[in-house]
């Protein structure tokens, strides 16, 4: 809710975040004082590396496609004034993490793809 309410004093209408801790999947509504939003997360089994996105209704109405890539990285495909847009929110994976890890968190394939996210100085 505290997250719902400062959206509303910012008149923000999609927002991205990373870290959230929630283990799996889903989608539910959250009201602050005067706006509903609707919030998609994924997460997996571990307590880590979670993402999700919040949408103002009724702008939440017209999400068309939700897409859960893995722990890092999950997009929604709305629909904003006829015109069809995928936001993605990205976790990468930190400096200190291996190769193999960072090539599997799936971002090296969104490299012309707007992106809402911890980046961790990848760019």
């Amino acid at each position: 809710m505290e997250i719902a309410e400062m959206l509303e004093r910012r008149r923000i209408d999609i927002c991205c975040l990373q870290e959230t801790r929630w283990k799996s999947n889903g989608v539910c509504h959250v009201n602050s004082d005067k706006e509903k939003y609707k919030l998609f997360w994924n997460g997996q089994k571990t307590a880590k590396n979670r993402v999700r996105i919040f949408v103002r209704e009724p702008l939440a109405q017209e999400v068309l496609d939700i897409k859960r890539i893995n722990s890092r990285l999950m997009w929604i495909k709305p629909r904003i004034e006829k015109q069809t847009m995928v936001i993605f929110s990205a976790y990468a994976p930190q400096t200190g993490e291996s190769e193999e890890m960072k090539m599997t968190s799936g971002l090296h394939s969104l490299k012309q793809s707007l992106i809402g996210g911890d980046l961790n100085g990848h760019v």
